[in-house]
Formats: C-alpha cells, sequence, structure tokens
C-alpha cells in the first residue's frame, strides 16, 4: 500500500518564498540578481512541483526528490520536514512555466535533460503516470528548450528503472 504524506505548514522566513524568486526572473537582468541559494531553490522547485501534480503527495514520491537534491545537487540544506514545506510552497502554472524558461540562463543542455529525467523517476517511481505529471513535464521541457526526443528518451529510460518498460 502506498504511504501518502500530508505536506507541512509552509516554511516561512526562509528563503522558501519562490513567489518571489520567480518574480525577480520576470525583471530585466532579474536571473543575474539571484543568490545561488536562490538559484537551487527555483531548480528545486520545479524539480518539486511533478509530485502534488496528480493530486496526492506520496511517501516514495518525496524520497525520490529528496534523494535527487542530495545527490545531484548536493543540497544538503532541507531536511524531511522541511521538504514538505518545501512542496506546500509549490509554484502556480504560470510561475512553472517562467522558471522554466529561465532554465537556460542557469544549466546546460545536459543538466537540463537531466533535471527532465528526475522529472521521469519522480512521476513513475509510483508505477502511475497521471496526465497532469505528463503535461507538467513536457511544459516545463518545451519552456526549457529540452528538445522532445531527449524527453521521450528520458522518460524511456525511467520507466525501464521503475520496471514499467516502454
Amino acid at each position: 500500500m502506498k504511504k501518502r504524506l500530508e505536506p507541512a505548514p509552509a516554511a516561512r522566513g526562509t528563503e522558501l518564498q519562490l513567489a518571489k524568486i520567480v518574480e525577480m526572473t520576470r525583471l530585466p537582468g532579474g536571473f543575474a540578481k539571484l543568490t545561488p541559494t536562490q538559484r537551487s531553490f527555483l531548480v528545486a522547485a520545479i524539480l518539486a512541483s511533478v509530485i502534488p501534480s496528480d493530486g496526492k503527495v506520496l511517501a516514495i514520491e518525496v524520497q525520490q526528490f529528496y534523494g535527487h537534491l542530495r545527490q545531484r545537487y548536493q543540497f544538503q540544506m532541507l531536511s524531511q520536514s522541511q521538504t514538505l514545506a518545501f512542496l506546500n510552497e509549490t509554484l502556480t502554472p504560470d510561475q512553472l512555466l517562467q522558471a522554466a524558461k529561465q532554465l537556460p540562463e542557469l544549466l546546460s543542455i545536459e543538466d537540463r535533460i537531466s533535471l527532465i529525467g528526475m522529472l521521469w523517476d519522480i512521476a513513475l517511481c509510483d508505477h502511475e503516470l497521471h496526465p497532469f505529471e505528463r503535461a507538467l513535464i513536457y511544459g516545463v521541457s518545451d519552456h526549457a528548450g529540452v528538445p522532445r526526443k531527449k524527453v521521450v528518451e528520458e522518460q524511456a529510460r525511467a520507466s525501464r528503472a521503475h520496471g514499467m518498460g516502454v
């Protein structure tokens, strides 16, 4: 049985004010004004956005997200409870796409492809692919300039990794 987690109250007074970070990216030269921590939070927010997109937050998804943050981004700053609070500060669809548009300034094409692969890993770790998860990943990849061929390849890789085949 899949364990369902309830998000903790949003963290206040931290650098997790994602709406403010996204708004800064809308300003001319705004992305350059972000601190490295704010840039990391922006990438983490994009990665986290796939978790609640199907209407539920499962423990396995949170673990997958947290593992990617620690392994890929050496993101040791969030505890498990802070991660749940972080998930409660989700980006609106408009904010998510605005943030995705900024990814080419932050990440190489290889790193953007890797990020899309991580989104697929999180979406597929519960052995289900919800239409909202799929739409979110394709929306992020389109706005981040990741070729569709690479998106499909990453989906196939994640499907195989989670024993789902293609």
